[in-house]
C-alpha cells in the first residue's frame, strides 16, 4: 500500500499538469491521477520480471559451464541455490505477474548483457556467498537474498535505472517513494502463500481511504484553486502572483486544501507534510516560504471556523 506522501507528490504533479493546461475538467484529472498512481504497479512488474530473468540468465551459465570440453568438478556439480530460490519460484508461477508481464509485452533480450553485469556483480558480493555457502537455507534467507540484490544491484545499477525510467515518464520519482514499500511486499511472502499471493497493491482495497484522499485533494485543490487568492493579498506584501514561485502557489494552497477538507488528517501532519513538499520539488526559500504561509493561513482558517481537526494527534501509518 503506497504512503499518503507518495499520493500527495501524485497529486502535486497532477495538479500541476492541471493548471499549466488550463484543464478544468476535474472528473478527466481524477481519472488522470487514477492512471499515474496505477502506472506505479508496472513499475513492479518490470522489477520482478528482471529478477526472474537474472534467475534465467544464471541457470544459463551453469549449463555453459557444464558444456565446456573441460568443466571443473565444481562445474559439473554446480550449486543450484540461487537458481532454485524459493522466493523467485513462487514468482514464475504467479499467474498475476505472467499476465502483467505479457500485458506490458515485456522482453528483456536487448538487455540481457546489462542483466548480466548485474548478476556478476551480485556474485561477487558477500549476501550472494554467505547464501551460497550456507549448509541449509532457510525460506527467510532465499527471501533476503532477493531483496538485498534488488535493493543493492538494481535500483543501483545507473543503466538498469536508466532503462527503466525511459519506459515511464514519473518512474524516477517512483522508484525514490515505493521502491521500499515493493521490497517489504516482498519480506510478506510466505511458503504457504504459494503463486497465489498477490502483487503490491496501490491502495489495498482502500481499506483506509487513502484512493478518497488523494481523489479528493486533487478535486477540491482544482475546484477551490482560486478561492484562495484574498488569503494571498492579505499576507503577502506588495502581492503580485506573477512574482511567487508557481510551484510555492500551488504546494500552500494544495495545504489550504487539505487543511480545510481533509479532517482526518492532523494539523501538525499536513503542515509537515507540505513543508517537506517545498523542500523536495520546489527552490531553496521555499520551505520557509510555505511554513511562513501556511502559518498564517492556518490562523485565519482557524478564526474564520474552517478547521474543525486535532493539531497534533499522530496520523496512521503514512
Amino acid at each position: 500500500m503506497v504512503s499518503r506522501h507518495f499520493l500527495r507528490v501524485k497529486v502535486l504533479q497532477q495538479l500541476y499538469a492541471c493548471v499549466t493546461a488550463e484543464m478544468e475538467d476535474v472528473v478527466r484529472a481524477e481519472q488522470g491521477l487514477l492512471d499515474s498512481i496505477e502506472q506505479t504497479y508496472n513499475l513492479e512488474v518490470y522489477l520482478l520480471s528482471a529478477v526472474l530473468e537474472i534467475r534465467d540468465i544464471a541457470e544459463n551459465q551453469i549449463e555453459e559451464a557444464k558444456n565446456k570440453f573441460f568443466p571443473t568438478e565444481e562445474e559439473k556439480n554446480p550449486n543450484m541455490r540461487f537458481v532454485n530460490n524459493a522466493l523467485i519460484h513462487q514468482l514464475q508461477l504467479n499467474a498475476e505477474l505472467s499476465k502483467a508481464v505479457a500485458k506490458l509485452k515485456i522482453n528483456w533480450a536487448e538487455q540481457r548483457d546489462m542483466l548480466k553485469n548485474i548478476l556478476n556483480r551480485f556474485k561477487g558480493s558477500d549476501t550472494y556467498k554467505e547464501y551460497m555457502s550456507k549448509p541449509e537455507s532457510s525460506y527467510e534467507d532465499e527471501k533476503m537474498v532477493v531483496v538485498r540484490m534488488m535493493k543493492n544491484y538494481l535500483f543501483k545499477n545507473e543503466p538498469f535505472t536508466e532503462f527503466i525510467f525511459e519506459k515511464q515518464l514519473g518512474w524516477e520519482g517512483d522508484l525514490q517513494y515505493v521502491g521500499m514499500s515493493f521490497l517489504n511486499h516482498l519480506k510478506d511472502f510466505s511458503q504457504e502463500d504459494g503463486s497465489a499471493k498477490p502483487l503490491f497493491q496501490m491502495f489495498d482495497n482502500d481499506k483506509d481511504g487513502r484512493k478518497e484522499f488523494a481523489v479528493d485533494l486533487l478535486s477540491k485543490s482544482l475546484v477551490h484553486f482560486s478561492d484562495y487568492d484574498d488569503m494571498f493579498r492579505k499576507h503577502v506584501e506588495n502581492w503580485d502572483m506573477e512574482r511567487l514561485a508557481f510551484l510555492d502557489r500551488l504546494i500552500i494552497k494544495m495545504g489550504i486544501t487539505e487543511l480545510i477538507y481533509c479532517p482526518s488528517i492532523p494539523v501538525r501532519v499536513t503542515m509537515n507534510e507540505y513543508i517537506e513538499l517545498a523542500k523536495e520539488f520546489s527552490t531553496e526559500r521555499s520551505k520557509l516560504f510555505v511554513n511562513g504561509l501556511l502559518d498564517k493561513f492556518l490562523v485565519d482558517l482557524r478564526a474564520a471556523g474552517k478547521i474543525c481537526k486535532d493539531e497534533f494527534e499522530e496520523e496512521k501509518t503514512e
